[in-house]
């Protein structure tokens, strides 16, 4: 199990993959750096969810891509 912030990073950068579409072409559509849409992909920095649900209307992807099954989170609750 992994924080929820990496899991999220990790689908975003899976799903953005899958589309075959570069950091650079989201990070310009969000008004950010590649940079620092890398550090959300590897989980290191915090995300909005507005900024996520700005990422998934980007890559065109379902939400269940993006955001990870409570079972898969590391909580307070299952550590």
């Amino acid at each position: 199990m992994q924080p929820v912030q990496k899991l999220i990073g990790m689908n975003i950068k899976i799903s953005r993959t899958k589309r075959s579409i570069n950091q650079s072409v989201v990070a310009s559509k969000l008004g950010i750096e590649a940079s620092y849409l890398s550090r959300i992909e590897k989980g290191t920095v915090p995300v909005s969810y507005e900024r996520i649900y700005e990422i998934i209307h980007i890559l065109q992807c379902n939400i269940d891509e993006i955001f990870p099954q409570p079972p898969e989170v590391e909580t307070q609750f299952n550590r």
